[in-house]
């Protein structure tokens, strides 16, 4: 499975990535939105996982834009931030996931075996 993980932390980017791909995935990892729509581009990608708080990224708009671009492409959000009204926001435009920093790597697997199935 092709996952792009989108965080402008290259810190967590790295450790994040290392993780997935000792469990199996090929990760491609963006620090931004831009970068983000490069790999999407470039790659056939069957998941997205993206920070909600980055620097010079809106994530709503990035998401409605992932949603229009790549319908079929599930998204799990990911937040050092879980306020109740960031989640309902978030799964309203389009997420269909949204998990908590510091991220649970079970919880995680657990959503992309879950929502994994759904990419076409």
């Amino acid at each position: 499975m092709n996952i792009l993980v989108i965080d402008d932390d290259k810190d967590f980017l790295f450790l994040i990535s290392k993780t997935m791909r000792k469990q199996g995935y090929h990760v491609f990892t963006a620090i931004n939105g831009i970068k983000a729509l490069d790999e999407l581009s470039e790659h056939k990608i069957d998941l997205i996982i993206s920070d909600v708080i980055m620097a010079d990224t809106p994530i709503m708009s990035l998401t409605c834009t992932l949603k229009n671009l790549y319908p079929k492409t599930p998204i799990i959000l990911v937040s050092g931030l879980p306020s109740g009204h960031l989640i309902k926001n978030t799964l309203t435009l389009g997420a269909d996931e949204f998990i908590p920093k510091p991220i649970n790597l079970e919880q995680l697997y657990s959503a992309i075996d879950k929502l994994g199935g759904m990419a076409a």
